[in-house]
């Protein structure tokens, strides 16, 4: 009987186990849709900064590009931290300390102030979704990790969509600089909700020990780098619509910030759409017997190219609707692509190095985010055309699609 009673305990400690799981996916996903309003708010009122501050678009563009720099340089010591140490303190101190960044962002008296406060934003951010991806692949098996994997890219997604429709709002009427206050705030109340829910999963594999090999090895695998390579182009996309989408609506089609901020909108939530479908898209290939990696491969490859392809054809659009459909299904496409490319970076990795991998693909990814405002404003600035600047931004995308498409297969080989 004892025995019988230990056993009928153990398994439902199991499975209260099993359900707290979602939980903790739901604090992640929570966490991930706040960090994607922070990092995008600029973008809603990057004109009215502009115009307070006397910015040109290419001074512009580099303080837009100023979080991007410091999340790319944060990324090898976030992902070692994320490795090494517990999830629970290292995202609640980096919720800390990206609500303070947004604070300062609203107190902001000068564009100077505006930059240090963004790559601050970019500092406190650089852990979240490693250490997150992280904390799912102690969660859930290889085989049930595509779906919360997708769940969790694509709360960013849903935070580009609720970033527009609210602080749209919020600039409107009371200034960009109640905006930022509002989401500093934001970031505290959801630091104090993880801290006071998140435990760690009772089976979880006990750290590794420090041993620098781990590092210097994954450092030198070249499908480390064609995952940062690849990555480049599916988070330049992202960055060209969540920083400008609303400044060229506001600017081709002149119409009000709260309306461009409202039609941005719907885009985003193409994108977070793309995002969702990749997970179940994979787990059911999975299902099929196909090896996780092509699982992953193809479809990545398939919608970076048709990202890039919309995307370059989006402003050659006659009129608003066909825009907004256009850049919709670049997004759509463009968050499939974001999806499949970082669960491709859990099942090539080993578990004891899983963020340390997703950092160096976050590299790339950063470096995309670094030079897509840049690159957008040089262009905006010199020509004033926005079809060079989206023909640019397909282009890099489709070069990133095939660096994926023949570099996995060529590190497969190796």
């Amino acid at each position: 009987m004892t025995g019988k009673l230990a056993a009928i305990v153990s398994a439902r400690i199991h499975l209260v186990d099993r359900q707290y799981r979602f939980v903790i996916l739901g604090l992640l996903l929570v966490a991930g849709c706040v960090s994607y309003i922070d990092r995008t708010a600029i973008g809603v009122a990057n004109l009215a900064i502009a115009h307070d501050f006397g910015l040109s678009f290419t001074q512009l563009g580099l303080i837009l590009s100023s979080f991007a720099w410091a999340y790319m340089v944060c990324q090898i010591p976030a992902g070692i931290l994320a490795d090494r140490f517990s999830a629970r303190f290292l995202i609640f101190a980096s919720l800390i300390i990206w609500g303070v960044a947004q604070l300062l962002s609203g107190v902001a008296s000068s564009a100077g102030m505006i930059l240090v406060s963004r790559a601050l934003l970019g500092i406190g951010e650089a852990p979240l979704f490693l250490a997150g991806t992280k904390v799912i692949t102690q969660w859930f098996n290889a085989r049930e990790r595509g779906t919360p994997i997708s769940l969790f890219n694509a709360s960013s997604s849903l935070g580009q969509v609720l970033a527009p429709l609210l602080l749209g709002f919020v600039a409107s009427r009371w200034g960009w600089h109640a905006m930022f206050v509002v989401l500093g705030l934001l970031s505290f109340v959801v630091a104090v909700g993880w801290i006071s829910l998140h435990r760690p999963p009772p089976l979880a594999a006990v750290p590794a020990r420090k041993q620098p090999f781990h590092f210097r090895r994954t450092l030198s695998q070249p499908v480390s780098w064609v995952l940062a390579g690849g990555f480049i182009g599916v988070i330049y996309l992202q960055w060209l619509y969540a920083s400008w989408l609303p400044s060229y609506l506001q600017s081709n089609w002149h119409i009000s910030i709260e309306r461009a901020s409202y039609l941005s909108a719907l885009p985003q939530f193409f994108g977070f759409l793309g995002g969702i479908y990749g997970g179940p898209l994979i787990d059911r290939r999975t299902a099929k017997n196909i090896p996780p990696i092509k699982a992953c491969h193809r479809p990545l490859v398939y919608a970076l190219f048709l990202a890039s392809l919309t995307t370059i054809l989006a402003p050659f659009c006659q009129n608003l609707p066909e825009v907004i459909i256009m850049m919709s299904a670049a997004l759509f496409f463009c968050g499939l692509a974001s999806t499949c490319g970082w669960t491709l970076g859990t099942v090539v990795s080993a578990p004891e190095t899983v963020a340390t991998v997703e950092a160096i693909q976050n590299i790339g990814g950063s470096f995309g985010g670094v030079i897509a405002p840049i690159v957008t404003g040089g262009i905006l600035a010199r020509s004033d055309s926005y079809p060079l600047a989206m023909g640019t931004a397909g282009a890099i995308a489709a070069l990133s699609a095939a660096i994926y498409g023949l570099g996995i297969k060529a590190a497969r080989r190796g």
